[in-house]
């Protein structure tokens, strides 16, 4: 599974140490905008010796795309193209003509436009689209080949109330359209969010994955230079590329996405609701799933409840959507075949009860 850091490690810092670091973090894709082609294969090149690959863009990328294109489809350690972050509508279809320009000569690698996410109607301004729904259709009219959005819930006052609602979109659209869909996690203290908690990004990680994300993606790695409203400060890596706490979180959780990432990578979900508090655009969960007979949870934010299917298996992911506080999760299976998956996808005999730590996971194999 891609585990991508928007804004990796930057073109001036192509260098040995600061890669190594990068995928000690637990990172495989770096997404940065370089200054000349040359320095993006530079990256491309370093990279590669740690097992990272480059989703970047420079001037050729964008002017001379068939020559940069040219160069870029051999080169180990890339991984694709960066079109634009957030653009709008117009811009989408715009951007459609690069695309093509450089699939033309390099149709094997990902071409990568990141969107808008749903605040409220307002963000419809942004997206020059009457509904976030046109928007979405002209994203997946592209040849992208995913569906990339950015939407960060976790703020000071606490958890933004649209945001399932967001993943339910983004879920239906990439299922209609047969492509997949990749989310973000916020991991850079900025504005309105505060320093991540391995609760908060727990939260988002687990979220995204049993909604179905097959790429997960940080904002950001590198600290960007702060702004005036921002004041982009702690992210994992700070702006002299010294780590900071930011970075020892980000590492703790990039381990654990990369084992469970196994059973989440290539999974067909199934369905997905909400257990406890049902959040707007969300289902209520009204069946229990297959071989359970009772499933309870006990806690102030309730649970997300995902059933999945891999390689003719049958999965039950149980998120805790409270990233401050413990919840209790009761259930009774109907037979012996059910198993409970640890973090590490070892099989285990069931219990009848779990205490799931902040925005953490519970995994079962159910047939």
């Amino acid at each position: 599974m891609p585990i991508i850091a928007y804004m990796g490690v930057p073109n001036d810092r192509n260098e040995e140490q600061y890669f190594r670091d990068f995928s000690d973090c637990g990172f495989n894709v770096s997404l940065y905008g370089y200054a000349s082609l040359r320095q993006l294969t530079t990256a491309c090149r370093i990279a590669d010796r740690y097992g990272v690959k480059i989703l970047g863009h420079c001037p050729e990328t964008h002017d001379r795309p068939e020559k940069a294109a040219s160069i870029l489809k051999d080169m180990p350690g890339f991984f694709g193209y960066v079109l634009q972050d957030e653009p709008s509508a117009p811009e989408i279809r715009e951007l459609q003509k690069e695309i093509l320009r450089l699939k033309a000569i390099d149709d094997r690698h990902c071409f990568y436009i990141n969107l808008h996410p749903y605040y409220d109607d307002w963000t419809l301004d942004f997206t020059e689209t009457e509904s976030y729904d046109d928007y979405l259709d002209t994203a997946i009219a592209t040849s992208c080949g995913q569906l990339s959005f950015d939407y960060y819930p976790v703020t000071k006052q606490g958890l933004r109330d649209g945001w399932y609602d967001n993943l339910e979109l983004i879920r239906q659209k990439s299922i209609q359209a047969g492509i997949p869909f990749w989310g973000f996690v916020l991991s850079v203290p900025h504005a309105v969010y505060p320093q991540p908690t391995i609760g908060s990004l727990r939260l988002q990680v687990y979220s995204n994955l049993a909604y179905g994300a097959q790429a997960i993606q940080y904002f950001t790695y590198w600290t960007p230079e702060p702004e005036k409203e921002n004041n982009f400060h702690n992210g994992p890596v700070n702006r002299k590329g010294k780590k900071t706490k930011t970075y020892y979180l980000v590492q703790a959780m990039n381990r654990e996405l990369k084992t469970v990432s196994k059973l989440f990578y290539g999974a067909r979900v199934i369905s997905v609701r909400h257990l406890g508090r049902v959040d707007r655009g969300t289902s209520q969960l009204k069946q229990v799933p297959l071989n359970v007979r009772r499933l309870r949870v006990m806690g102030r934010s309730g649970a997300i409840v995902s059933q999945m299917e891999k390689q003719g298996h049958r999965y039950l992911v149980i998120v805790n959507k409270d990233y401050n506080s413990r919840m209790q999760v009761f259930l009774t299976m109907k037979s012996l075949v059910p198993r409970h998956l640890t973090k590490s996808l070892r099989e285990e005999k069931p219990k009848d009860t779990y205490s799931v730590a902040p925005g953490d996971v519970l995994l079962f194999k159910l047939k």
